[in-house]
């Protein structure tokens, strides 16, 4: 009797890609493969676990729970077959990538990722420094950077990823007991701040009822992962946004107890400076990046 009694490699690889891409079109481009044959594959996948991984919407397609957790397997076992292809081929010195990263950017966003990037790009080490310093790149060893500063900047060599949209957060069970109707009923919680009282007294001044709140009371934390943290264990109500809490949120850590919205003051830029333009890390990494941003942004 085989040891490991499992479907075939090829369809596996096929559900990677269409689940990571969360598109069957862009498995097809990555693979070149075509639509009915990724669709072959994911069906007879599928008929061999005798149960979905995805729902099907119109132009689209969606994780389920048990695609989650076939995807999460995956990555981890193509991350090492990678390593371990990488370690035998003639080039046995991977190539290291330094990236200077903002540390709430690095610990919500990028290291979560970090195996999805290495299952698309073999032999590569990402060494990360999580410094918040806008003149990271004065060092000669940091190969690109990932930093936090006001929106509109005309940084050199660098450019945009994403500005956040910001709203309230909490514990799903603190939205419900007692329920929170209205923004007025941030009276009655614990305001979680992320650094400032600013973003609160943003967020509230657009309800006039709520004017009466004392934005400058409850806790205050120097991370915003520390901030998010309280939150998902039910000490208060913070102000998150769509793109550092979108796994808390995704995981239902996390809800957004009303749709209302503004936007952040400030921006996540990516920088590469002239003497690592041509570094061969450099553009698989941007692509990746600005790719990923843009399956969130669109999820």
């Amino acid at each position: 009797m085989a040891k490991f009694r499992l479907p075939a490699l090829n369809s596996l690889r096929v559900f990677e890609a269409a689940a990571r891409h969360q598109s069957i079109k862009r498995a097809c481009d990555e693979l070149h493969v075509t639509h009915a044959a990724v669709s072959r594959h994911i069906q007879k996948l599928e008929q061999q676990l005798k149960r979905d991984l995805f729902e099907r919407h119109h132009r689209k397609i969606v994780l389920n729970a048990a695609g989650k957790i076939l995807l999460s397997a995956l990555t981890v076992s193509f991350v090492h077959i990678q390593r371990a292809i990488a370690q035998l081929s003639e080039d046995q010195d991977p190539q290291r990538l330094v990236i200077s990263v903002d540390p709430d950017f690095a610990g919500l966003w990028l290291v979560p990722r970090l195996a999805e990037f290495y299952a698309t790009v073999p032999n590569i080490v990402v060494e990360i420094l999580s410094e918040r310093r806008m003149d990271s790149l004065d060092d000669s060893r940091i190969d690109c950077a990932i930093q936090y500063a006001e929106a509109g900047l005309d940084l050199e060599n660098g450019e945009t990823l994403f500005r956040s949209n910001l709203f309230p957060v909490c514990a799903p069970a603190s939205a419900q007991v007692p329920p929170l109707r209205s923004p007025e009923d941030f009276r009655h919680r614990t305001l979680l701040h992320d650094r400032s009282f600013d973003e609160w007294q943003e967020y509230l001044r657009s309800y006039p009822a709520t004017a009466d709140i004392d934005v400058r009371s409850g806790i205050v934390f120097s991370e915003t992962g520390l901030c998010l943290e309280a939150a998902v264990r039910g000490q208060g109500v913070a102000i998150g946004d769509d793109f550092l809490a979108a796994l808390h949120l995704s995981e239902g850590r996390l809800v957004k107890p009303f749709e209302s919205a503004f936007p952040s003051k400030n921006a996540y830029y990516l920088v590469v400076p002239e003497r690592a333009a041509q570094h061969s890390a450099v553009k698989p990494f941007r692509t990746w990046l600005l790719q990923s941003i843009d399956r969130l942004r669109k999820g």
